[in-house]
């Protein structure tokens, strides 16, 4: 990798010079030869690699850290240890050919795409027992996160934080690393906080769990704002990032599903903020997984498989929150049950494949002549419950049953008297044997009772609907009752 590393810097720097070429040769086999053999007694040589070229732009970037800065804090807080400064990768390698370092520390104030490379040599270079350690301005985080991969021990943000540094050089020992720097990014009691409200509101839309996320996250920076990416959407706290400051990738899996940005403050980051961050990654692709599946189960404990519309679970619980709706606001609900008369002899004659499809097809044509609001649901077995509601005018002196649910049913039966299964309307061969049955065949019979007239709470609605329902059955079948009316009169189309 050095021989690497050289050959390219000859090839691109030094070809016109045979004296710089030969000096660049010795500088490998010299190199190959004190990485191989580690002197104890250099153990205590700090090596810093300052940056080619410093600018006002630089110096601004590192936060006010220039290499003179980096090298005087190395100074006064190592004492102990021999500082030796070159101004480029290629002098580095020369003094570590020469002499060995306890530690090699870059400063990184651009993106060099050559830099994984430099680092890979230097890591030969430096040997197994030194630590290669890069620091950079945080705009330059990512890509300096991604070349220490190719041999750097770790990375520290400028300016330099003491402790960090300490740990980063094995200057420090455990008693103090617990002291001074925690091992693991920490929460604050405020962001524990608003993790609790997170968990418990998990299973609400995906939108909203990624805006709680990004206020989280903004809490933790103590940054002016983020935004979080995730899934193809997009929530912000505190404002769009346009420049982010920090960057981090959301992944599931191997997969990159999105990323957070996090914009300025008025501190600098550190080190730790960026290991926070990781850890704030990590957990948002958790939560949206976690949320996911709350919001997928708990779909399935409110849907019948076979019809695909809500089961009675929903309809009750929609039915008790509508009736405290509507008595605040008095509107009327009005509750449909109606069953598929002699399904059980569709069972038996085609199978419950065939019976299924009844099922389905019911299910689907009555849906399709509501409203939108309006909610069909399988109530059990062959029984469905329709629940009607109108809130566009309060309750009145003189009003009647509403009349919509009257009409759909006309609708629906309209329709039905006619339907006759094809090969055509069906999913597979479950029907096929339907084709046999005449139009007309299939009937309901069905109860309707409403609010606030014939009760107040959701059991009793379902339980006057349901003896409507009965009183249906007895008169004859087809046909649908409303309670309280004592008539035997097929409501048909």
């Amino acid at each position: 990798m050095i021989s690497g590393f050289l050959n390219d810097c000859r090839a691109r720097s030094y070809s016109t010079t045979g004296r710089r070429n030969a000096h660049t040769t010795k500088i490998w086999d010299r190199a190959k030869l004190i990485s191989s053999k580690p002197n104890i007694l250099e153990r205590d040589r700090l090596l810093l690699i300052e940056s080619a070229g410093e600018s006002a732009e630089a110096d601004t970037a590192s936060g006010g850290q220039t290499d003179t800065g980096l090298a005087d804090t190395l100074r006064d807080r190592y004492q102990n240890c021999t500082l030796v400064r070159t101004s480029s990768l290629l002098e580095g390698i020369d003094e570590l050919a020469h002499h060995g370092a306890r530690a090699v520390i870059v400063h990184v104030n651009d993106n060099d795409p050559q830099l994984a490379h430099a680092v890979s040599a230097l890591r030969e270079a430096a040997g197994k027992h030194a630590r290669v350690l890069l620091c950079c301005p945080v705009e330059l985080e990512p890509h300096v996160r991604e070349v220490a991969q190719s041999g750097a021990d770790d990375y520290l943000l400028l300016p330099i934080d003491h402790a960090e540094l300490d740990t980063a050089l094995g200057f420090v020992g455990t008693a103090d690393i617990a002291k001074d720097t925690p091992a693991n990014p920490t929460a604050s009691m405020e962001e524990l906080s608003v993790l609790s409200e997170l968990l418990a509101q998990l299973g609400q839309d995906g939108f909203s769990n990624l805006g709680r996320l990004a206020d989280l996250v903004r809490l933790a920076m103590g940054s002016e704002s983020v935004t979080v990416v995730a899934d193809g959407t997009t929530a912000c706290s505190g404002g769009t990032v346009v420049e982010p400051v920090l960057i981090e990738q959301i992944k599931r899996g191997t997969k990159t599903i999105g990323q957070i940005c996090v914009g300025t403050r008025a501190l600098p980051y550190r080190s730790a903020d960026v290991e926070k961050l990781k850890h704030y990654a990590r957990l948002t692709s958790h939560l949206l997984d976690a949320a996911a599946n709350q919001r997928s189960w708990r779909h399935e404990a409110l849907t019948d498989e076979v019809s695909g519309l809500h089961n009675r679970r929903y309809a009750l619980r929609l039915l008790n929150d509508l009736l405290k709706r509507a008595k605040k606001e008095r509107f009327r609900v009005t509750v449909l049950l109606f069953d598929i008369d002699n399904f059980k002899s569709y069972n038996d004659s085609f199978g419950h494949a065939a019976g299924d499809e009844i099922i389905r097809t019911i299910g689907q044509l009555f849906q399709s002549h509501c409203r939108d609001h309006d909610i069909v649901t399988r109530y059990g077995g062959d029984e469905f419950c329709v629940i009607f509601w109108d809130a566009d005018q309060p309750r009145v002196a003189g009003s009647t049953h509403p009349s919509d649910a009257l009409s759909v049913l006309k609708r629906f039966q309209k329709e039905l008297l006619g339907w006759q299964f094809e090969s055509r309307k069906c999913e597979s061969w479950k029907c096929e044997s339907l084709r046999d049955v005449p139009p007309g065949s299939l009937t309901i019979s069905g109860g309707l009772a409403s609010f606030p007239w014939d009760a107040s709470t959701a059991e009793e609605l379902i339980a006057q609907a349901d003896h409507a329902l009965l009183r249906a059955k007895d008169a004859g079948k087809n046909r649908v009752l409303i309670f309280g009316e004592h008539t035997d009169t097929p409501s048909t189309a």
